[in-house]
């Protein structure tokens, strides 16, 4: 059941995402064959111009597409869970967690896949300015200049992305959270909401600057530094990132059981 609702999902934010991805796309290929000439060989006042007008609008095509994939993410758990579609929703047998959850994965794919998007645009612009030889041979020396070893820039990169998973997972549990709070008034929910994502950032805030200030760094750094005593640049690196990863999982969860409890418990439809 998991899997069709993940499929419902990505069907209907297929039909806003494949046309922005389309567009980025031929931006970048249009940038890509104009750009180099602008940018690096001196060309008429008019190409010129015309080519900074493409760059300017692949630019707001990258702003345009990261404003719109929140507002979609957004409003699609709004909308599917606590408007009147939430009236079907809660009628399948399934339980509220699993809705969330499916909302949240193809939230995350789209986003990821949305980043590739945007950085397949970017590499356009820049391999077709250097040319695909000269980018391989950078890449490859930086490789081979970094003292390091491939699995220890493959575990580096595996869980940075790991990293930026959770970590956005996380975000999106925060603003879901946030709605579910929101729709407990029985007026203005959206502004509720709204004030509900902003007490629990001045919360996690204020918790964060209580811990600052009264952490024992000293105890802390012994820690830290018994803990990477002999290992490697990367290993440590991989550690922070592991460290990371478990915070943000643990607010994931704390979100995420909060989120279903006000699904399950306190939701109203009306």
């Amino acid at each position: 059941m998991f899997g069709k609702l993940c499929k419902y999902e990505w069907k209907y934010m297929m039909r806003f995402f494949l046309p922005m991805w389309g567009m980025l796309l031929v931006l970048g290929i249009i940038n890509a064959f104009s750009a180099p000439h602008w940018l690096f060989n001196y060309v008429s006042e008019g190409r010129e111009i015309a080519g900074g007008l493409l760059f300017f609008a692949l630019n707001m095509g990258f702003c345009a597409v990261i404003i719109v994939t929140m507002v979609v993410i957004i409003q699609r758990f709004y909308n599917g869970l606590l408007k009147d579609e939430g009236y079907l929703m809660f009628t399948l047998p399934v339980k509220s967690g699993m809705l969330i959850n499916s909302k949240l994965l193809v939230s995350l794919v789209l986003m990821f896949l949305t980043g590739v998007v945007c950085l397949a645009a970017i590499m356009a612009i820049v391999i077709s300015g250097i040319g695909w030889g000269d980018f391989w041979e950078g890449f490859v020396w930086i490789f081979r200049n970094s003292d390091l070893s491939g699995l220890e820039w493959t575990m580096m990169i595996l869980w940075l992305i790991v990293l930026i998973l959770v970590a956005s997972a996380s975000s999106l549990y925060k603003i879901y959270t946030a709605m579910a709070l929101g729709h407990l008034a029985k007026k203005h929910r959206v502004g509720w909401s709204v004030a509900a994502y902003l007490g629990i950032s001045f919360l996690g805030s204020a918790v964060s600057n209580i811990f600052m200030f009264n952490a024992d760094w000293d105890a802390i750094g012994d820690a830290l530094h018994r803990m990477v005593t002999g290992m490697s640049i990367p290993q440590s690196i991989v550690v922070m990132e592991l460290v990371a990863i478990a915070f943000y999982a643990v607010l994931s969860l704390i979100y995420f059981f909060i989120t279903r409890y006000i699904l399950e418990k306190r939701l109203n439809l009306e």
